[in-house]
């Protein structure tokens, strides 16, 4: 098949999207389909990919950027290439082209839901009054309802989603997919071991501190804030104990300056964001991985995590039924005390039998090798095709 992907996001930008889009297209090639990238213009975009085409954008809110204006003979090339499913992974700039052309067209249309924006909008307008919060997030449900209302099928990572959308008033057909991921290069990363001690002295480390990584955008709604309630409390009770932030956002200033305004630098490492290729042995560096994000479809950070040999210690969510096996590769919290009392158990099984660990978080993550997700969404594809 004849495929095209529209996408507001794309590497090297670090997010789901982007890793979720990028690894699709891959899959899909390997199975010997034609595969077009249409996504925005990126300053860090260097050496892409045969058929990646980029479009004129502008930043957007919380480090994103979205497309502009897409001049007609840009839709003449579109129109012309024949394409034979349209495959869009965000409600707007992109997603909107994609969605007209397969409306102008007739071209089967598939959407991909990715971004619960309830979150999103109540985080990044925490500061504006409510009344505006509250419009914001009707909007959002509004344009999410009628952007999988007007595809043939939709694709969401989990129950949690397919159950919102559901509640937002979606009557098209919902197929819950759990994202795939490629986990060789995580595992490879994972036993390299003087890579590790090569990447942890580069950022200051020493041989005995104990690491937690989280890594993603560096935005509000991740709440990376309450890591820092809790952990700014254990610091001076464990001088050892260090986070290490790697990814950029809207809000990597301001939380920089919250970790020096409290005298929290000898613990708190920011790297900024860092190559795709180098982020397995950020992973892989790192002693235990943790989020307190509550605004995930999957968490596709937490399953890279498990497979490069990381336990986790994030918040508790319903996108992450499956995800955390309490005990075995990780454990959940919901407030401070069970965030400290499941750090203790964490840096005790560590201690006591790190290896064994650590094959318990790789293992879980098998279940999301990229090969089942792709053939899941063809399928979907062909159901696409019958209507």
């Amino acid at each position: 098949m004849k495929i095209a992907l529209f996408s507001d996001v794309y590497v090297p930008a670090i997010s789901g999207v982007s890793t979720s889009t990028q690894l699709l297209r891959n899959e899909l090639i390997n199975k010997g389909h034609e595969v077009f990238v249409y996504t925005v213009k990126d300053p860090e975009a260097i050496n892409d990919d045969k058929n990646i085409v980029r479009l004129p954008s502008l930043p957007f809110i919380s480090e994103k950027r979205i497309s502009i204006n897409v001049n007609p003979r840009t839709r003449s090339q579109l129109r012309a290439e024949n394409f034979e499913i349209i495959h869009t992974q965000t409600e707007f700039g992109l997603g909107t082209l994609g969605r007209s052309l397969a409306r102008s067209d007739n071209i089967p249309f598939v959407h991909t839901f990715h971004t619960l924006y309830d979150d999103f909008t109540r985080d990044m307008l925490a500061n504006w009054p409510r009344f505006i919060d509250n419009s914001a997030a009707k909007l959002m449900r509004n344009i999410s309802r009628n952007f999988c209302n007007s595809a043939d099928e939709v694709i969401v990572p989990t129950e949690k989603t397919s159950y919102l959308l559901k509640e937002y008033g979606v009557t098209t057909p919902l197929h819950i997919i759990p994202t795939g991921l490629a986990l060789g290069r995580f595992r490879k990363a994972a036993a390299e071991e003087e890579q590790k001690k090569k990447t942890r002295s580069m950022l200051g480390l020493k041989p005995g501190d104990t690491v937690l990584l989280y890594l993603g955008r560096v935005s509000n709604e991740k709440h990376i804030d309450e890591l820092f309630d809790y952990l700014f409390k254990l610091f001076p009770q464990m001088p050892q104990l260090k986070l290490v932030v790697t990814g950029e956002g809207a809000a990597l200033t301001r939380l920089k300056k919250r970790v020096k305004s409290e005298k929290q630098t000898d613990h708190v490492i920011f790297t900024g964001p860092v190559p795709i290729e180098e982020v397995p042995h950020y992973y892989a560096m790192a002693d235990i991985f943790t989020s307190a994000s509550q605004s995930e479809t999957q968490g596709l950070t937490y399953v890279e995590a498990l497979a490069a040999g990381l336990p986790i210690l994030v918040r508790e969510d319903p996108c992450l039924q499956g995800v955390v096996d309490s005990g075995y590769n990780g454990y959940y919290f919901v407030d401070e005390k069970s965030f400290v009392e499941g750090l203790d158990l964490l840096i005790e099984q560590l201690h006591e039998d790190r290896d064994k660990l650590s094959r318990n978080a790789s293992s879980s993550a098998t279940k999301y090798d990229v090969s089942h997700f792709a053939d899941k969404v063809l399928n979907v594809y062909q159901l696409a095709k019958q209507k």
